[in-house]
């Protein structure tokens, strides 16, 4: 029982996260722009970097102290500047696929923002954090945000959802365009955006990641219908985050790898009994003929 309490408020914060990140794995892996999450999260962090130096270094007294709301508003604004640059860079007459552009704005804010928190004060324990987050010990302040959020975002999704779906169902087909496609889009980035910002608050790069891609991945080999695969995606990413907390409080590791890990084993199980179920058909019908 002492157990359950514990990981109630990581629960709860990983249960908020799979609901919104299924929805947008779904549009990230029909789109193809499978990094984009990693991106994004490495963007914000940029700025969040930048601007607790800039704190740091305008307020010398206060060095020590917490940074606030300063931080938090670079991260937008960097995250605004890549979703209006990526919805930029998706056009026809740049040879250079926007996947790729994406991978390099990972690899170049990674890098810059190592740098950065290098040169600041417990540097390797931010970037330690930035990657695999500290979801143990979220806090009701944090999960109260991430709960905001989640719920904006996806509500905005809710009311618009033929929009986003239309835009990400022709994304690849130039003829089949949404009126004001850019508009829409640069709107999608910047709301995957805004929750990307807090789960990685709270869960780090790797397990903000891992929640996009590993439930939607699943849903797209086991199902054919948006809703189904959706159920399918939350049921695979609630039931790994739940096993994963309590095995990592009972063998005392960090909960982001046990929980990553369990995403993968999932994963792998689903693409074997699809495999398996294929291959049944298909003797049934030779066997039938």
């Amino acid at each position: 029982m002492l157990s359950i309490e514990f990981i109630l408020l990581p629960f709860i914060g990983c249960l908020l996260i799979v609901l919104i990140n299924v929805y947008f794995g779904l549009h990230v892996i029909k789109r193809e722009i499978i990094f984009i999450d990693i991106a994004l999260a490495s963007i914000a962090a940029l700025g969040s970097a930048v601007g607790m130096i800039l704190f740091e270094s305008t307020h010398v007294e206060h060095s020590h102290e917490e940074h606030g709301f300063f931080p938090y508003i670079f991260s937008l604004g960097f995250i605004c500047l890549a979703s209006f640059s990526f919805t930029l860079l998706k056009h026809k007459k740049i040879p250079i696929p926007l996947e790729a552009i994406i991978g390099i704005a990972y690899a170049v804010a990674t890098t810059l923002t190592v740098i950065i928190l290098d040169k600041g004060a417990g540097g390797d324990v931010h970037v330690h954090d930035m990657l695999v987050g500290t979801l143990l010990w979220i806090s009701g302040h944090q999960l109260t945000r991430l709960a905001l959020v989640v719920i904006i975002v996806g509500v905005f999704h809710i009311i618009y959802r033929k929009k986003f779906i239309k835009l990400t169902e022709s994304f690849h087909n130039q003829k089949n365009k949404i009126k004001k496609h850019k508009l829409w889009d640069f709107l999608f980035y910047f709301s995957f955006g805004l929750v990307v910002v807090e789960a990685v608050n709270i869960a780090g790069i790797l397990t903000v990641f891992a929640f996009l891609i590993l439930p939607a991945s699943l849903s797209v080999i086991l199902t054919g219908n948006w809703i189904t695969k959706l159920i399918v995606g939350w049921v695979a990413g609630i039931t790994a985050s739940f096993a994963g907390l309590l095995f990592s409080l009972k063998l005392d590791v960090p909960s982001a790898p046990v929980i990553i890990t369990l995403l993968g084993i999932i994963l792998l199980l689903g693409y074997l009994l699809y495999k398996l179920s294929v291959n049944k058909k298909q003797a049934e019908e030779i066997s039938g003929s």
